[in-house]
């Protein structure tokens, strides 16, 4: 029985969802809703509308569009936009499990900066995309990124806004539209990605912010006294100070390099200093898209020795949103100083960005009952040690380290203890391929196909992560596949994939298996003309007689797509 996930996309406007008229690409109403409808990605037609296909995982993802009127260029969007964006987050946040926001892409790094800030304790996913090409197009980049994002916010709990373009999804604070024109249009030059889709979806949770543990509301950003003001070699100081004056109060300069400005010039430094004494915030971050603000040349410093604080690796679209965001709160302007130099929502890096714990210390559990005695809390170690022996299992299991997974279970600790999303011990050592400590659990009476939350078990933990030693050792235990193997190995036999259709039938799926429309491996593998392919599923007992639902051979495949090898293989299959 599959799960579902509710999600809301918010559709704001921009290129995505726009209709080819005789005066160009324009928004139409109504109109993003009818191409999903109409696509099978996003709609399965045996379910209500807007449910997705199952998915590998036993889920699917129910989602509604709210669809804004009029739908907006990301140009023409500003400061009521982000908050009245962030409202409706807040309205509809506990009918919904995730949040996609489709957004034009000029502006959407803005956009996707301010949320994060105004989204306070946010403890689910919230997700921004948009395309470069409109939906509507044959050869849209759309599809990809509608997708890729609906299938992270149905299947991941990643409680932070985002940004996902590409095949990767982004903190959306540290990202910038880098590209006008290419499909990879946005970069995140001082964060690696929290999620890479490719084959598989490889989630980065050492990276991903810890949940919240206070309740979740909307700070909005009120305060539009802000600016932003790139220095250039010869600027004024004229310009500084007119840029400067009231009613600014807050301003990000984009300075050269590793944070560094004139420091020749008393002209330029006193205009600077004149804003700062007068309690203007101005906030140091650099032109570059990689590295960060420092103070190691002499030109750096000069800045700071003027009042001027360092944004460290901010880019220019957090540090203008949080300064805009730090100054709708009413703080003193020192606090504000303070916490544009902090790191609230993982906008920049410091030496201790709070991130979910690896649990990989050896004196982690002695390390938390410690803590918790100094705080005083009346709680013992064994009772530390019955909460966290779990989750340190599966860690030692991921890491191959059958010394310390026998020193746990004689602590006590259960060899099936399953972790936050139900994934064992043994599925973490199949996924990462340690034989040993497969076989060590296995030996100590680990069930060899236990579930994890999304119904993933060891052996297709192995399959996907190609270990082809675990998934024998497995094999031998009995363990077996679900029923998306068939699925798998299609696709498998359309790419041609000798290596990962061995691997599967070596885990037992069944080579004449079929998909929706009884096409077996063996038409596909037809259809695109892969004879080695075909030797294989034949030589492991595929069916060369099997017909799909339009009683279509694997050879009448063959023979449609003029592959005359493959045609004749078949043929001899068939005598």
């Amino acid at each position: 029985m599959s799960t579902t996930n509710r999600v809301l996309i918010i559709y704001t406007g921009g290129t995505i969802g726009m209709k080819d008229t005789p005066r160009g690409y324009a928004p139409a109403p109504g109109f993003l809703s009818e191409l999903l409808a109409a696509m099978p990605p996003f709609h399965d037609r045996t379910m209500p509308a807007h449910t997705t296909p199952i998915s590998r995982y036993g889920r699917r993802v129910r989602y509604d569009i709210l669809e804004y009127a009029p739908l907006l260029d990301s140009s023409n969007m500003g400061l009521d936009d982000w908050v009245k964006i962030a409202r409706d987050v807040e309205r509809h946040y506990d009918a919904y499990d995730a949040f996609i926001v489709l957004h034009g892409t000029d502006t959407m790094a803005y956009t996707a900066s301010a949320l994060s800030f105004m989204l306070e304790n946010l403890g689910k996913t919230v997700i921004l995309t948009g395309s470069q090409i409109p939906l509507a197009e044959a050869r849209s980049d759309a599809i990809g990124n509608v997708l890729g994002a609906l299938t992270i916010a149905g299947h991941y709990e990643i409680p932070e806004v985002c940004l996902y373009f590409d095949n990767r999804l982004m903190r959306g604070n540290r990202t910038q539209k880098t590209d006008a024109s290419g499909l990879a249009a946005f970069a995140s030059g001082n964060a690696p990605p929290l999620v890479e889709v490719g084959i598989e979806v490889k989630v980065e949770w050492d990276r991903i912010l810890a949940p919240p543990t206070r309740p979740f509301r909307v700070n909005p950003i009120t305060h539009q006294a802000v600016a932003a003001l790139r220095l250039f070699p010869g600027i004024s100081a004229e310009m500084i100070t007119n840029v400067l004056r009231p009613p600014t109060e807050g301003l990000v300069l984009e300075s050269f390099g590793a944070g560094n400005a004139p420091d020749h010039r008393a002209d330029f430094l006193d205009a600077l200093r004149a804003g700062t004494d007068r309690g203007v915030v101005i906030v140091n971050v650099t032109q570059c898209q990689r590295g960060a603000v420092t103070t190691d040349y002499a030109t750096g410093a000069a800045l700071a020795e003027v009042g001027v604080i360092g944004g460290a690796d901010m880019t220019p679209e957090a540090a203008l949103t949080k300064l805009a965001w730090l100054l709708s709160q009413g703080l003193p302007r020192a606090e504000v100083a303070r916490l544009m130099q902090t790191n609230l929502r993982g906008e920049l890096t410091t030496t201790a960005t709070q991130t979910r714990f690896s649990f990989r210390e050896r004196v982690f559990i002695a390390s938390v009952a410690r803590a918790l005695a100094e705080a005083g809390e009346s709680v013992s170690r064994v009772e530390v040690e019955r909460a966290l022996l779990p989750v340190l299992m599966c860690s030692a299991a991921g890491l191959g380290d059958t010394t310390a997974l026998e020193r746990m279970l004689a602590s006590g600790a259960e060899v099936d203890a399953a972790d936050y999303d139900g994934r064992t011990p043994l599925h973490l050592a199949a996924s990462e391929g340690h034989l040993g400590a497969v076989e060590f659990l296995l030996a100590r009476g680990a069930k060899v196909d236990p579930p994890d939350r999304w119904g993933g078990t060891p052996l297709q933990d192995a399959v996907r992560q190609r270990h082809h030693p675990v998934v024998m050792a497995l094999r031998r235990q009995g363990a077996t596949l679900g029923a998306d193997a068939s699925i798998q190995l299609c696709g498998l036999a359309v790419a041609g994939d000798l290596t990962g259709i061995g691997l599967l039938l070596d885990a037992g799926a069944d080579p004449s298996s079929g998909d929706y429309d009884r096409r077996t491996p063996l038409h596909l593998a037809a259809a695109e003309g892969h004879s080695a392919a075909i030797a294989l599923l034949l030589a492991r007992g595929a069916d060369p007689r099997a017909r799909d639902r339009w009683q279509q051979s694997p050879r009448d495949e063959a023979l449609r797509g003029g592959h005359a090898a493959a045609a004749e293989l078949l043929g001899v299959a068939l005598t």
